[in-house]
């Protein structure tokens, strides 16, 4: 037989009552936010989204004592990524503009990540050459070495996971050698040159000429081959060498600095030899993925990211 509780229903009535209230709070303080823009001369909008990051701050600041557990935060990180993802999928619908983000944590080796945007723009970045999972591993390098003050401590403890693309892992060490390494001659290159998208002539060196410089340094005993097919050894010594400024480039006297645009890629009949981790590359690895999805696995999740919108 049923009984009728009156403190059960009185506490659902005052759940109710709460929200009400805290509604009634969130509508006053809209209010007193338009108030301030008027007097600061800002528009609305922008004092709203201040507040709302002043608000997701608190929620996602791990030294805060009130800041909510790393299982929590890990959640509302996938939440706001979701969003986003939803967002633009609804930016294509309204404007035709294709996008899609990568997030990596590169403090955690075992995480999983987040792939967003459109399905256009998610199938080419697992599709195009030099992407997919190699690319978020060198994207992830990158950023370890560029911004070498974040510490895993920033990031709070993490949560291991298991790994979905376990090919992936095989050759960590030798792969992680080779992304430093191409990364390294890249960035080398782009800075002495002057190209922002200067790629390396591994096996003709003297094409680069083309970007107005060439290559001193290179060890005789190491062929001119891509990294991905020369050995362990070999590539650790190149990397050495890069270290120790005796495998440098230097511009070739009397050259202008080359007018290469973005649509270089395109121009270059011999970028096919310059691509990254072509040995590594698994296109099927995301074949399973169902169309609608709007957000998948990567490798990691963080606040680190990388955006491009297509158009």
């Amino acid at each position: 037989m049923e009984t009728f509780d009156p403190k059960g229903n009185s506490k659902a009535t005052d759940d109710g009552f709460f929200m009400e209230r805290v509604e009634m709070l969130y509508e006053q303080g809209l209010v007193d936010l338009r108030a301030f823009a008027e007097r600061e001369h800002r528009p609305f909008e922008e004092v709203r989204r201040c507040m709302a990051e002043l608000h997701c701050k608190f929620l996602f600041d791990v030294s805060s004592p009130q800041a909510v557990g790393t299982k929590d935060r890990e959640e509302l990180v996938h939440r706001v990524l979701k969003s986003v993802s939803q967002e633009l999928e609804s930016l294509e619908t309204l404007t035709g503009a294709q996008s899609f983000f990568v997030i990596v944590n590169p403090h955690d080796q075992d995480d999983q990540g987040f792939l967003g945007g459109t399905v256009v723009g998610r199938e080419f970045w697992r599709g195009h050459r030099g992407c997919g999972a190699p690319g978020a591993e060198a994207f992830k390098t990158q950023c370890l070495r560029v911004v070498p003050q974040l510490t895993t401590a920033a990031f709070g403890p993490t949560t291991r996971r298991t790994v979905s693309n376990a090919n992936s892992r095989k050759k960590g060490p030798a792969r992680e050698l080779k992304t430093e390494l191409y990364a390294g001659v890249r960035d080398a290159l782009r800075a002495v040159s002057g190209v922002r998208n200067a790629e390396m002539k591994w096996t003709n060196h003297s094409k680069l000429s083309a970007y107005g410089v060439r290559l001193d340094g290179w060890p005789d005993g190491v062929p001119a081959q891509n990294p991905s097919t020369l050995s362990v050894a070999q590539n650790k010594l190149l990397l050495d060498l890069l270290h120790e400024g005796k495998l440098y480039f230097s511009r070739l006297e009397g050259r202008p600095i080359p007018d290469i645009n973005g649509g270089e890629d395109e121009k270059l009949s011999d970028r096919d030899e310059d691509a990254m981790f072509e040995d590594s590359i698994d296109y099927t690895w995301g074949s399973g993925e169902a169309k609608g999805n709007s957000s998948e696995s990567l490798f990691m999740v963080s606040s680190l990211r990388g955006l491009c919108i297509i158009r």
